[in-house]
């Protein structure tokens, strides 16, 4: 066995290993994964205190110590909680020069926008692919190790030619070092939409926006099968037992080859209000009562909200409202309000990155959106 001092020496002059074989990837150093579990505690631990600002939660550290071993791993806990640092902290655990790779699925391209500007914030190249940036540079790009991070739909997954070029190339499945699997209730739901077992599985039909999720969660467990023996890492804040067999039997993993690690559902500081509605839906009147005039409160004081509504039109009416009762006449047709804006299927690719980049810079503080928007973004604001 190996102590945490070595490990620690060994990481320092750079030391990781290759399988020498037919197929060879990037493994963690032997300096790490032989060393005594009460040992790679305190590794796992020390290093993530020197690299994030935030003491790492224990279930973050046995999370990362058990993808350290190789296992698959299902965290459950609530958002905000810090799910999305596991990732990062077990990338941290290679040396950069080798440019390792992780591969993160994400149900909606807003979630991976959101989340390679996190990583860039932290000196991590990382890069969202979708249909409109999966092109030949792109793909060089990838080749040479431009991107530790690189987030994508299930879509590109399983359907971009030109991805699937580069998934099954020696030189990318070498460096693949974790795959991650976020908002992974969504395979269960898209199981039962696909599978049409589900007959009262009716939310997502009154979104007009449910386009934006695909059945192709269903179809996953193939693909990451050829993913070279890397670990799987399953994120979610919501899902029942019956959900987790289910996506086990999907990505045809069996449940003693899953390591679960359960953290906070609750978020004690959110509250949830229950407000009776005495206007029709499509109308939106119930929001004059919740806002006042721009007179007595200034945009900027109030509070960061999303206003999620069914379809796109709703989108606007909901701004028609608000800015009536902001007592801002015509504010609804204002493309730089300073109260609210509008983000759903249809909105140009350039303004929805202008609308979550000034929201998150507080240039407003009210979005009107349909579910493309998103379902998990980490914005401290809101």
């Amino acid at each position: 066995m190996i102590t945490q001092s070595q490990a620690f020496a060994a990481e320092e002059n750079g030391l990781s290993t290759r399988v020498e074989g037919t197929h060879t990837r990037l493994e963690l150093s032997p300096s790490i994964t032989q060393m005594t579990i009460p040992a790679l505690y305190d590794f796992v631990k020390e290093k993530a205190k020197q690299l994030f600002p935030e003491v790492p939660k224990e279930l973050q550290i046995e999370c990362v110590m058990s993808l350290i071993q190789q296992k698959n791993s299902f965290v459950l806990a609530g958002t905000g909680y810090g799910k999305s640092r596991i990732a990062e902290m077990y990338y941290r655990m290679f040396p950069k020069e080798d440019k390792g790779i992780v591969l993160v699925l994400n149900p909606l391209d807003s979630l991976g926008n959101n989340q390679v500007e996190e990583k860039r914030k932290v000196g991590i190249p990382a890069i969202n692919l979708t249909k409109m940036n999966m092109t030949p540079d792109t793909e060089k790009g990838i080749m040479r190790g431009d991107y530790a991070f690189i987030y994508l739909s299930p879509e590109v997954l399983l359907n971009s030619s030109l991805f699937h070029r580069i998934f099954f190339s020696l030189g990318f499945r070498n460096r693949l070092i974790l795959a991650v699997v976020d908002e992974a209730h969504m395979v269960y739901v898209w199981g039962l939409v696909a599978s049409g077992k589900s007959k009262k599985l009716i939310s997502h039909s009154r979104h007009q926006d449910r386009a934006v999720f695909r059945p192709s969660y269903g179809e996953l467990g193939q693909r990451l099968l050829a993913t070279n023996g890397i670990p799987l890492l399953l994120l979610s804040a919501t899902c029942r037992p019956q959900a987790i067999a289910a996506i086990l039997v999907s990505l045809k993993i069996t449940a003693e080859y899953m390591s679960f690690f359960r953290g906070e559902l609750a978020r004690p500081e959110i509250t949830i209000w229950r407000v009776p509605m005495k206007a029709s839906l499509t109308s939106c009147n119930d929001l004059l009562q919740l806002f006042g005039p721009s007179s007595c409160i200034p945009d900027q004081d109030l509070v960061p909200t999303l206003i999620y509504s069914t379809t796109r039109h709703l989108t606007m009416q909901v701004l028609t409202v608000l800015n009536r009762a902001r007592r801002i006449p015509g504010g609804q047709n204002d493309p730089y309000s300073t109260l609210a804006r509008r983000y759903h299927s249809c909105t140009g690719e350039l303004d929805k990155q202008e609308i979550v980049d000034e929201f998150v810079n507080k240039v407003f503080p009210i979005i009107s959106c349909t579910m493309a928007l998103g379902l998990g973004q980490n914005w401290k604001r809101v």
